[in-house]
């Protein structure tokens, strides 16, 4: 069964959201060589597309506009190029594509065969090849590689009764992370580690922790950033989505963000390219507001990037050139 984690939200930012609690912002860091540009996913009149903004705020555009929807955008290791998921209008499934930093030379890898969605798709750290998830909109939902040019598609996952989603490579190309949603039932989703052929599976965190569908690895290879009990909607009785850490080797699991009794909720984008900051959704759940904002990885110095009516910033990804 293929689940998705609903990251249900609008981007004007109210006053409120400022009681998040947060140290004195930093001096920013110009918007140039190694600051590294912040793709999302944001809603249009023409549905989900991708837009770019600088760290600090400037410089928001939108890159991309395709029929259907274009989101889980992943950023190639130069920064140059970006990968995303193509929903096709009708809901006809989805597809891998691919968009230069600046929104030309848009193309798309023809659907695995036997998929009818080849979706959340993410460089390889040589960035040759990409993973992605595979459904055949049944009951086969597996993790695949394939190369850029489309060809060499390769199955990691073996057929389960688990869904598989999100898939990453560690920066230094030994491990994969996932999403692993447990029996196919809803809500229960592990962040799962495994070797590049998809054994020695390993949850980091167990499906209780219902995971958010967006992680990302630190560039140093040593930590995972996700989002923990993703899908808590607003009710004071219940813990609300946070953003968390966890080493590798499944220990050091650390609370970014501690939000509460029903009123914010955060959710993980990635970390910086150099690994300095992380990236973040904080979303008003009383006015449905949100905003981009960025942290330190030990959860200070929070600061927010951007806000804009109506825009839904989701699936942040850190990491292209200016």
């Amino acid at each position: 069964m293929r689940t998705r984690t609903a990251f249900v939200s609008s981007i004007a930012l109210v006053s409120a959201i400022c009681l998040a609690p947060a140290s004195p912002a930093l001096a920013e860091q110009p918007a140039g060589v190694g600051a590294g540009l912040i793709v999302f996913a944001g809603e249009t009149a023409n549905g989900s597309q991708l837009w770019t903004v600088w760290p600090n705020g400037t410089h928001l555009r939108q890159i991309t506009h395709v029929p259907g929807s274009a989101s889980q955008p992943d950023w190639s290791p130069d920064g140059s190029t970006i990968t995303f998921e193509l929903g096709l209008p009708n809901d006809a499934g989805a597809q891998t594509a691919f968009v230069d930093a600046d929104g030309r030379n848009l193309r798309f890898l023809p659907v695995t065969s036997g998929a009818c969605v080849d979706g959340q798709p993410s460089f390889t750290p040589d960035g040759r090849r990409v993973v992605y998830e595979y459904y055949d909109c049944g009951v086969d939902d597996a993790i695949f590689s394939r190369a850029i040019d489309g060809s060499d598609a390769r199955r990691i996952t073996a057929p389960s009764t688990d869904g598989y989603t999100d898939p990453n490579v560690s920066p230094d190309g030994k491990h994969l992370s996932f999403i692993r949603t447990d029996q196919g039932v809803e809500f229960q989703q592990s962040l799962t580690t495994s070797n590049l052929s998809g054994g020695h599976q390993r949850d980091l965190v167990p499906p209780s922790f219902d995971v958010g569908i967006k992680t990302a690895w630190s560039p140093d290879n040593r930590r995972i950033v996700f989002t923990r009990d993703a899908n808590n909607y607003p009710d004071p009785n219940v813990l609300q989505a946070n953003v968390a850490t966890i080493a590798a080797d499944g220990t050091g699991l650390r609370n970014l963000t501690d939000y509460h009794g029903g009123r914010l909720s955060a959710f993980a984008g990635s970390y910086s390219p150099d690994g300095r900051w992380i990236v973040f959704r904080l979303q008003d759940n009383q006015t449905g507001t949100s905003g981009l904002w960025k942290m330190w990885t030990d959860g200070t110095h929070r600061t927010l990037i951007f806000s804009q009516d109506g825009l839904r910033a989701r699936g942040s990804d850190w990491g292209g050139r200016p």
